[in-house]
């Protein structure tokens, strides 16, 4: 009996056509590799003849199918000379010997990969739709625990986006979501996955990404859009928030990763928009004095630049600068602390956003301190019983 369609994910489906392309010499390789992956629990045969033939078999059945159409295969080499290759051998298996298709149709590879992509595409801004995306993120946590690898998850969420809907009409809301898209597909590398999770939200899938990296990825797709809606003489200002979350620090399901991912989102939304927020970053160990004092941030390979401190912990610092620093840059900070010697401090840029605390046209830019220091140690840990001096 057949068993309802199984859910092709995208790995199979793009395995599918390098199989399909390869020609009768490479077929054999990759139809050995099909078999080697079909021995890992995910329902492989079951996928590849529901996207070659719309037939639907339980695993076992698509397996045993499978079987057949390689044998089948060799028997019409034996007896035309040649190899018929794997589309006709199947074709003739199914019409010929099982019987299973009645009036079959060709269809070109280019045709089918795009009523393939359709299948499971929004139709307004042509990222994946949210079903696709949740089989996705699955399919990748899967995978990152099996091979011991990193994976990261972006929420993404327009700005007051109602406001563009309720002043400038739904038409000129569609073709904000369509332009957002495009600068999010544009921002990504081939094996990252966009997707519309809903509404004005987006939600990308970055495969063995550390949060840093991913922070980067957000903060690029952040300013890239702020930038080009900025550039527009008519038409609205559009800025959006990132959450991110990753695995397996954060969280250990794909359930899991998407809450996590939308408490940093919303945190950000709450802290005042326009920002890349990480999960779990706010969670301090260490006590955190509220101070001001002139410094030095010196970035890799590039100038000093003059800043002001604003806050400082054994972990973090929070700085106020005129000019925002790349999210997952590395910098060297130095403190002149009145009346002692000069302290200087690695650390790495983990969150950029226009200032709250500042003057206006200046930027608020958190720093993980790298390493330790004993001097940093003595600054923010007072003798017992006596208060926290500023500086």
């Amino acid at each position: 009996m057949k068993s309802k369609a199984p859910a092709a994910d995208v790995g199979i489906r793009q395995s599918l056509l390098q199989l399909l392309e390869a020609g009768p010499t490479r077929e054999e390789r990759l139809l050995d590799d099909f078999d080697r992956e079909g021995r890992d629990g995910r329902p492989l045969y079951s996928s590849v003849l529901s996207i070659l033939t719309h037939l639907n078999f339980s695993e076992t059945q698509a397996e045993r199918h499978w079987r057949r159409i390689r044998a089948h295969r060799q028997a019409l080499r034996a007896v035309l000379g040649r190899d018929v290759g794997l589309r006709v051998a199947i074709l003739d298996y199914f019409v010929n010997v099982s019987h299973e298709l009645k009036n079959p149709k060709v269809i070109e590879i280019s045709a089918f990969e795009r009523t393939a992509r359709s299948a499971v595409t929004d139709p307004l801004t042509g990222l994946y739709d949210h079903g696709f995306f949740l089989q996705a993120l699955k399919r990748e946590v899967l995978r990152a625990r099996r091979h011991d690898l990193l994976l990261c998850l972006v929420m993404v969420d327009l700005d007051d986006f109602k406001a563009i809907n309720d002043t400038r009409g739904h038409l000129e809301g569609d073709r904000v979501l369509v332009k957002a898209a495009a600068l999010i597909g544009e921002s990504l590398r081939e094996i990252d996955i966009a997707a519309r999770y809903g509404g004005e939200e987006f939600a990308v899938i970055l495969p063995e990404t550390s949060r840093t990296g991913a922070a980067v990825v957000a903060d690029r797709i952040r300013g890239r859009v702020a930038a080009d809606f900025a550039r527009r003489r008519s038409g609205p200002a559009v800025t959006l928030s990132a959450g991110v979350a990753g695995y397996p620090e954060d969280a250990g399901t794909a359930e899991e990763l998407v809450r996590r991912a939308d408490e940093a989102l919303y945190r950000g939304k709450a802290d005042g928009k326009n920002r890349v927020t990480l999960v779990g970053r706010e969670r301090r160990r260490h006590r955190r004095l509220r101070i001001r004092q002139p410094l030095t941030v010196s970035p890799a390979g590039a100038r000093a630049r003059r800043a002001v401190l604003c806050n400082l912990s054994q972990e973090g610092m929070l700085l106020s600068l005129r000019q925002p620093l790349p999210v997952g840059s590395q910098v060297r900070v130095t403190m002149r602390p009145p009346g002692a010697p000069a302290v200087g401090l690695r650390g790495e840029v983990v969150r950029v956003t226009p200032a709250t605390t500042s003057p206006e046209g200046r930027f608020d830019v958190g720093v993980r301190l790298m390493g330790e220091s004993s001097s940093l140690r003595r600054m923010v840990t007072p003798p017992e019983g006596r208060a926290a001096r500023s500086w």
